[in-house]
């Protein structure tokens, strides 16, 4: 005998029917309810639900059909498997039980082995139904509070940004009158140094450098991740900025000795934001300068009606393929022999992405060979239309005072 926690109602006006059947299934290990009339049917499903029904036809008072009818008008009781077991055998009596919500006919006289076999069938996908439906609800109710948790993250992230950016404004002022108090003692303006002095003097002031970069770069990606960065483009020509960029690292380049070649089309005007398009591209040079050891550092650009590209090649050091996922990540720097003497904050590419995606409205790539080089490029359109910033509320500025 098997065992089930399943309770089965037998619905059946016949005393020997109701027995053989009821004993058939408790020889199975069904828990049986027996009824010998709808009325009590009915009155007995209120007081405790089956999960399943065994429904004869032809009964005194209320047949079977409407019995059935009543159980699927009610939510608490329409998913319940209704079986009809009838001496009816004609097509129009199935069909009418089919209609009133029954799920199967079996017609009297009923071989055993049937009975069980869809007694179990169908309570295994009631069972399977009831199970997916639960589910369902769960992953509802899984997916609100997902929902309600990314809604508070966004908002925690976006007073994180403004808080950072906030304390490192504050930082900025302390650390002006740093790096140029040591900028003066270092030229000997407040009185000659001895050479421990002036190397002191002068690891401050890169120590102070370094850091004001990374609160640059900081404040710049909180403004960017909290919407609230308001570009400004311009007409210019793409030479121009591309020259700018290269005067402001030509030190660099002179003092690793460094060859620099310029693949540039001509009369090429953009209308975008100059700053930010010149901040990626020092960015990608200074990346470029700092781990490459010889050869040359190459700037090519192609422009179509819509849009530019803008390549900057290397042949430096290169980059393996199992970390270039990890490029353009925050606070990221490959291991390499060149590490600490290249220094940098970590932001430079994690930023320019930022800038090229959120503010100039394109996008960046990359292709590197170790022990060859790399290409860094953005594509971006050639005219973008002014960004304004949404405005933060005065309960925003609260929460981060």
């Amino acid at each position: 005998m098997g065992k089930h926690n399943e309770e089965i109602l037998v619905v059946d006006d016949t005393p020997a029917s109701l027995k053989l059947l009821s004993e058939l299934l408790l020889s199975e290990g069904y828990q049986v309810r027996p009824a010998n009339s709808g009325e009590l049917a009915l009155v007995s499903i209120q007081s405790k639900l089956p999960q399943m029904i065994l429904l004869d036809i032809r009964m005194p008072g209320i047949d079977g059909y409407e019995v059935c009818r009543r159980l699927k008008a009610d939510n608490a009781t329409k998913d319940i498997p209704v079986i009809f077991i009838s001496a009816l055998d004609a097509v129009k009596d199935r069909i009418k039980g089919f209609e009133c919500g029954g799920i199967d006919f079996i017609t009297k006289p009923f071989q055993r082995e049937e009975v069980l076999a869809r007694v179990r069938n169908h309570l295994e996908l009631f069972s399977t139904r009831c199970d997916l439906e639960e589910r369902t609800l769960e992953l509802a109710d899984t997916n609100q509070s997902l929902a309600d948790a990314n809604r508070q993250l966004q908002q925690l992230d976006r007073l994180k940004s403004m808080f950072v950016a906030s304390v490192s404004h504050e930082l900025r002022t302390p650390l002006n009158s740093i790096i140029g108090f040591s900028d003066v003692m270092a030229q000997g303006m407040t009185g000659e140094l001895n050479e421990k002095q002036l190397d002191y003097t002068k690891r401050i002031n890169h120590a102070g450098q370094h850091l004001l970069a990374l609160i640059s770069d900081i404040i710049d990606i909180s403004k960017i991740e909290s919407g609230r960065v308001e570009t400004f483009p311009s007409e210019f020509e793409l030479g121009d900025v591309i020259k700018e960029a290269v005067q402001s690292v030509q030190p660099m380049l002179d003092e690793k000795g460094l060859d620099l070649h310029l693949n540039l089309p001509a009369d090429v005007s953009l209308s975008t934001d100059r700053r930010r398009l010149t901040q990626c591209l020092l960015n990608y040079l200074s990346n470029a300068i700092k781990f490459t050891e010889k050869g040359s550092v190459t700037i090519s650009a192609i422009a179509s009606t819509d849009e530019v590209e803008i390549t900057v090649t290397d042949t430096g050091i290169g980059i393996a393929a199992e970390d270039m996922g990890r490029l353009f990540e925050a606070f990221e720097r490959l291991d390499s022999h060149l590490q600490i003497k290249a220094g940098g904050t970590g932001l430079g590419l994690y930023l320019t992405r930022e800038i090229t995606r959120n503010l100039l409205l394109g996008d960046v790539f990359v292709e590197c060979t170790p022990d060859k080089g790399c290409q860094f490029g953005l594509r971006i359109p050639r005219v973008t239309q002014r960004q304004v910033p949404e405005q933060v509320g005065a309960a925003d500025y609260k929460e981060i005072k």
